[in-house]
């Protein structure tokens, strides 16, 4: 499934290597695309593997592949900047997110080799008011293992607020710059940890709005004046900014509902610059992301030592960078925005830099019975107090307290992602997988981040699926989604155990289910998946996925 899959492909690394010291041929600031072009390419050879594999792709916003010293291709969407007339190019600002968190994490190793601060102070040492704080260091905050709750992603526990509502507020007050410090560690300070510190992960946004504080504390500037002073300056970043309001050039679209939750302004913007700082909150384009990725793996930024320690994982995170399998990168999304850096190890090029910086779009919801499943005789479910019906599947299902229906547009928004990531996997062999999933519809998909807990429903069109096999079986749809799962995570270097498929009861009816264990750096997913036919041009695929110490058979007791 698309979310889940998002879930267990979290990524994996090596150490950065050399870079080639051959002199550059092309630049961002001398690439300029002719009226009509959207996209340059570099007309050298050497790079006609790396075009194949990362580059020819297009994006809502820009996008660049490069190496230490080279451009190796430039895709910029046929759009307008704010102003109405200037062409959306490598030079557009674009909100980067929680990308932000890389700079964040580098401010306080410099602050580390400064000898202001050491990596293992606890924080009661910055906040003495903080008493759980003796039991977390700066070291969990960087990791995110310290079991303080998101404020804003998780709202509840660390605003100690019930229900949707508030929570609605809360985001609001938070988002439109109605919080001061002084009651954002109010707040902390009562909250109840989610877990023992250093003992799992959790992503969260708190750990890094608190590095921000001991930055401003101990350098005594504000947040946004020490990264310019020293990052955005030493790397040459000129567009660049932190808690700002009013620089962003790219143009917002689909944001009409978050702007009456007052989650950004009439136009789509962001206005926060107080509560986005060390989380999010910096504002950059290709140019000068570039320039950062590049200054610190070339050693301009941070000491080889502080560079291990950077790239240094714990539970699936660095400090501010996910660990990949030939590399790292961090991802980012805001109101109207998303981002995503990647920095891939390489022998040939030393590194390979792919940053991608996007506006959201609006994602039209597809009807599947009209769509993928048309001629399936497929009927769509409902879902109403928390109860999961689809009758004409014969499927019941009491979806768990905390587990929050995905809407249709953010399930398009997931099949798209999924779809790609198929097309993108070198190791899957031929177009089945490909031709499979996109015969297929997801029907509802519910998901609860905190506890990382998903249950999803998707059906198959296996007339135009499996157009090679009539005969195709739910044994062969398990087994063939079982390998599929398995490559995926595989090639992004996490274990895999597959789980013997038997038949069991779920509800009324017998299914085929499989799986897989995950060990995604020491923690386990467990993804089961249930198959049932239809009708003979229609099946169905449930798949639960968790990563709680729960048995099966708990979920399984869920469908009626």
């Amino acid at each position: 499934m698309k979310r889940t899959l998002a879930l267990l492909l979290t990524v994996a690394t090596m150490m950065p290597l050399a870079a080639c010291d051959k002199g550059a041929k092309y630049t961002l600031d001398k690439i300029r695309l002719a009226e009509g072009e959207r996209s340059w390419s570099n007309p050298e050879e050497e790079y006609a593997g790396l075009l194949d594999s990362y580059g020819n792709k297009e994006c809502y916003g820009s996008f660049v592949v490069a190496t230490d010293t080279d451009v190796v291709y430039l895709y910029c969407e046929d759009a307008l900047e704010r102003d109405g007339a200037t062409p959306v190019s490598q030079d557009t600002i674009f909100d980067i997110a929680s990308v932000s968190k890389t700079f964040t994490a580098v401010c306080i190793l410099q602050l580390a080799e400064k000898g202001q601060l050491d990596i293992n102070d606890t924080l009661d040492m910055y906040f003495p008011e903080y008493e759980t704080g003796s039991d977390i260091t700066i070291s969990n905050l960087l990791h995110m293992n310290s079991g303080i709750p998101d404020y804003l992603n998780n709202p509840d526990p660390f605003w100690n607020i019930s229900g949707a509502e508030a929570a609605d507020q809360k985001i609001s007050d938070i988002l439109m710059d109605r919080v001061t410090d002084d009651e954002f560690l109010t707040a902390l300070y009562q909250a109840p940890l989610e877990f023992t510190p250093g003992f799992s992960y959790s992503y969260s946004n708190t750990n890094y709005r608190l590095l921000a504080f001991i930055i401003e504390q101990l350098s005594g500037m504000s947040y946004c004046d020490y990264v310019k002073k020293n990052i955005f300056d030493v790397c040459g970043m000129k567009s660049t900014t932190s808690m700002a309001v009013g620089d962003l050039t790219y143009v917002p679209e689909d944001y009409t509902e978050q702007a009456e939750y007052g989650f950004c302004d009439e136009n789509g913007y962001p206005v926060c610059p107080n509560n986005s700082r060390g989380d999010g909150g910096i504002h950059s384009n290709l140019t000068d992301m570039l320039a950062f990725d590049r200054a610190l793996f070339g050693g301009k930024l941070l000491s080889e030592e502080s560079m291990s320690i950077l790239l240094t994982q714990e539970n699936g995170y660095c400090c501010g960078l996910v660990k990949e399998q030939n590399g790292y990168s961090h991802s980012g999304s805001s109101i109207t925005c998303s981002s995503n850096n990647r920095m891939i190890e390489s022998e040939e090029f030393g590194h390979i830099y792919i940053i991608k910086l996007e506006h959201s779009v609006h994602i039209e919801p597809v009807d599947p019975s009209v769509g993928a499943l048309e001629g399936t005789g497929f009927i769509r479910g409902t879902y109403e107090d928390g109860l999961y019906i689809n009758d004409f599947a014969d499927i019941h299902v009491t979806i768990p307290h905390g587990v929050y229906p995905l809407s249709d547009s953010d399930i398009e928004m997931e099949n798209r992602y999924f779809l790609e990531a198929i097309a993108d996997c070198e190791a899957i062999a031929g177009d089945r997988d490909y031709d499979r999933a996109a015969a297929s519809a997801t029907d509802a998909s519910y998901w609860d981040a905190v506890n990382e807990i998903a249950i999803e429903i998707d059906f198959y069109n296996t007339g135009s699926g499996v157009t090679d096999d009539p005969d195709y079986t739910a044994e062969e749809l398990i087994e063939d989604t079982i390998t599929l799962y398995a490559v995926l995570n595989e090639e992004n270097g996490f274990g895999t155990e597959r789980i013997d498929s038997q038949t069991v009861t779920l509800g009324s009816c017998e299914y085929i289910r499989g799986g897989l264990n995950i060990d995604i750096y020491g923690d386990i997913g467990h993804l089961y998946m249930y198959s049932r036919k239809i009708n003979d041009d229609l099946m169905c695929l449930i798949v639960i996925c968790y990563y709680t110490d729960d048995a099966i058979e708990d979920y399984e007791a869920l469908f009626e």
